[in-house]
């Protein structure tokens, strides 16, 4: 049976061997063991030491839950308790732990007072120090931050210790690849997503998706054609999306929010078969017109249906833009096809005429040489 004694020496050699195990600056990943009042308790993953950091560093933001994960850095031992940080700010910030935090590059709080010459003042404690504008992320720059609290690393302490130069775009590209580690392993195309709109253009839409850039081609933004998404949506708004690729090597992230946008095609059509409807001339293809019926749908004219003799241009008597009378031929909802003629359009407008003008006709009892030619020419179109 061990005695007291031989307890107490393998309790120091424990305590040797994890002062020894663990240097001050040192990177760690830790577990959250325990949350009071003063302090988070924490555990090492690699070495499992037990560790504490002060309430204070989460005085503006949500203390961490028991078993969430932190990336700490350790400080100093005393009487066989270990300190930790995840971010030097307040009494914190001596001189001591500065020259420590611009060696292993600790994250340090500090506070934007005023814009001054090529870049900001800031208040690191109870020294001063200046950031300059190419070491601020792009996200914060044109924004109001006087007065914001903002986690920077020094990237250089003068030997007076009265010039302190800080980096914040060096640990935001920190944060932004240690989220880009989380959501690689969480992501897959084909999930879905919140997303905020950056901007809008021809073609398409720049959204951020958790601090990353993605793209929401035009195509995947409405389903109407050549539509004008100045007017289909706004900067700052958050939208709903689907994930179509991924590519973390060159940060291409592409997305889709036609899935929760109401599809014209779902619900019953504005015209049907057989209808005349108005339509505008979108494009001239060598195979025939695109038509756009309305805002959300787009029809061929194949060329045999133009009502132009096969062998000449269609761009020699259509434009572009062109307002047009069509015949709906056919609608093929699985296909999303819609197959239109003009030349049915015009027979199926002299059909009407000629039978209303027959019809005036029959109540005077004969029928004049207008309507006689009208009845032939039709005849002679139905006979090709």
């Amino acid at each position: 049976m061990k005695g007291p004694s031989s307890e107490f020496d393998r309790l120091l050699e424990e305590s040797f061997k994890k002062r020894q195990s663990i240097e001050p600056g040192s990177r760690h990943e830790a577990k959250v063991t325990a949350v009071k009042n003063d302090y988070v308790f924490i555990r090492t993953s690699e070495n499992k030491i037990l560790g504490n950091i002060s309430t204070e560093e989460w005085r503006e933001e949500v203390l961490p839950k028991v078993g969430d994960s932190l990336v700490v850095y350790f400080l100093k031992e005393n009487s066989g308790d270990f300190y930790f940080t995840t971010c030097l700010s307040g009494d914190n910030l001596t001189e001591e732990h500065m020259e420590m935090a611009s060696q292993y590059e600790i994250p340090v709080l500090g506070q934007m007072l005023v814009e001054a010459n090529g870049g900001w003042d800031v208040k690191l404690g109870s020294h001063s120090a200046f950031v300059p504008f190419s070491q601020l992320d792009s996200s914060l720059k044109g924004t109001n931050i006087a007065g914001k609290r903002i986690k920077f690393v020094i990237s250089e302490i003068g030997k007076k210790q009265n010039k302190i130069v800080l980096s914040q775009k060096k640990i935001a590209d920190k944060e932004r690849e240690t989220k880009k580690q989380l959501l690689r392993d969480e992501l897959k195309a084909g999930m879905f997503v919140s997303c905020t709109v950056k901007s809008i253009h021809k073609f398409g839409l720049i959204v951020d998706m958790d601090g990353f850039d993605a793209l929401v081609p035009q195509s995947e933004a409405t389903y109407k054609k050549n539509a004008d998404l100045t007017t289909e949506f706004r900067v700052g708004e958050t939208l709903r999306a689907k994930i179509l690729t991924l590519d973390w090597v060159t940060n291409k992230i592409s997305l889709s929010v036609k899935d929760f946008l109401s599809d014209p095609w779902s619900g019953k059509l504005p015209f049907k078969e057989s209808d005349i409807v108005s339509g505008t001339l979108e494009s001239i293809k060598p195979f025939g017109l695109f038509v756009r019926l309305g805002d959300d749908f787009t029809g061929l004219v194949p060329n045999k249906e133009s009502g132009v003799p096969s062998r000449t241009p269609l761009n020699t008597v259509f434009n572009p833009g062109q307002k047009l009378e069509v015949f709906v031929m056919e609608i093929n909802p699985e296909k999303r096809q819609i197959a239109l003629s003009i030349s049915k359009a015009s027979e199926a407008k002299d059909r009407m005429e000629y039978q209303e003008y027959m019809s005036k006709e029959e109540t005077s009892g004969s029928v004049s040489s207008f309507g006689l030619a009208l009845q032939k020419s039709l005849e002679k179109k139905n006979k090709k």
